[in-house]
């Protein structure tokens, strides 16, 4: 559900995993156990006991698994870890998911290179891994204003290379996007991390004006994050048909268009009725408008749904953002609900403050995943 484009090799090495890896299984059933629940919209005790209890199962195993080196440096391990802390996010566990996924990454990255250095070809499966660990790990930190990557975009272990190998030049069907966009989003996150004040208020000058220099090397990343507009799809891609094509294409625009909103709402701080915002935005939701609402490809754009909604005050946009977004809802992912709630609450609030201000000055804390 978390990676409906993902190949079927993905899907079939985790499951198979998971029939000799208890702690494996352990988790998997936890995330089955929330998705049901809010599948079925069951807000009954029983169904959180039920996950808590292989939560803890999962954790239990996952802590005597570490004390060999050997099954430590195992792709089962990084991948129990990675759904535990991805059940944290869905499940909104904030106070938690930062510290499992900084464990994550010591678990991926250890792997990486022990792989590295035994075998000359790369693990498909640890690549996917890396893959999930990364779009988790820049899309949380685009997801407010104090955001930080956990992994460092400088360091190469991660990097575009590394991670996706021949298939570099296409659209990742992991993630839903071409994977060159995360050092633009990083570079994002990092400038309007910086634009931050150390004081939250109900000031709404709270964020310093763009600097002569920030609004140069935003011109430089507008450059680079429009000439990923016309990625190509991969023949593996094209063989899953044309509907499939269509939507993974839609999808990667639509993360495309939305980096861009970002850019020019936050870290250029464009007016939301500037002709680039509203480029934006309208091409966002045209990205949007290609994908029938009942595909499972919606659940990659939550990122661009919210981002497109927080920036618009035309009410037929959001409209089509609410009407979206509840059927989104309906595939049991945990973020969509609280998400659809926070941006109602933003819509109620008329406040001249951008989406991210308002939120941090009222301690609200969301991972758009």
């Amino acid at each position: 559900m978390l990676f409906p484009a993902a190949p079927e090799l993905f899907l079939q090495r985790m499951i198979s995993a998971a029939m000799e890896t208890p702690h494996l299984l352990y988790a998997l059933l936890a995330a089955a156990c929330s998705h049901h629940s809010r599948l079925i919209k069951d807000a009954t005790p029983h169904p959180k006991v039920t996950c808590l209890k292989y939560t803890n199962m999962a954790i239990s195993n996952l802590r005597e698994t570490l004390q060999d080196p050997s099954q430590s440096l195992k792709a089962e391990t990084v991948t129990t870890a990675m759904a535990l802390c991805t059940n944290d996010v869905c499940n909104g566990n904030m106070h938690v998911w930062r510290t499992h996924l900084r464990g994550v990454l010591r678990l991926l990255a250890a792997s990486l290179r022990h792989q590295r250095e035994l075998y000359s070809l790369e693990d498909s499966f640890l690549l996917s891994l890396a893959k999930w660990f990364k779009t988790m790990d820049i899309i949380a930190a685009l997801s407010g204003l104090d955001g930080e990557c956990i992994h460092d975009p400088e360091d190469s272990l991660l990097d575009r290379g590394s991670i996706l190998g021949s298939d570099s030049d296409f659209i990742d069907d992991i993630c839903g996007y071409s994977l060159d966009l995360i050092p633009y989003m990083a570079r994002i996150s990092k400038m309007v991390r910086s634009q931050n004040t150390s004081q939250i208020s109900a000031d709404i000058s709270l964020i310093d004006a763009p600097s002569a220099q920030t609004m140069n090397e935003a011109e430089d990343l507008e450059t680079g994050i429009a000439s990923l507009i016309d990625k190509p799809i991969s023949g593996s891609s094209f063989r899953e048909g044309e509907v499939f094509v269509t939507e993974l294409q839609s999808t990667h625009l639509a993360f495309v268009h939305s980096t861009l909103l970002h850019l020019h709402r936050r870290v250029q701080q464009l007016p939301i009725d500037h002709v680039k915002v509203r480029t934006d935005i309208r091409n966002i939701l045209d990205a949007i408008g290609n994908i029938d609402p009942k595909s499972t490809a919606n659940i990659l754009i939550l990122w661009p749904v919210f981002s497109a909604g927080c920036e618009t005050t035309f009410l037929s946009e959001r409209d089509m953002i609410r009407e979206r977004m509840g059927i989104m809802e309906n595939f049991g992912m945990g973020n969509f609900t609280r998400t659809r709630d926070l941006l109602e609450r933003f819509w109620q609030s008329k406040t001249e403050l951008r989406w991210d201000e308002h939120f941090a000055r009222l301690g609200l804390e969301l991972v758009l995943f």
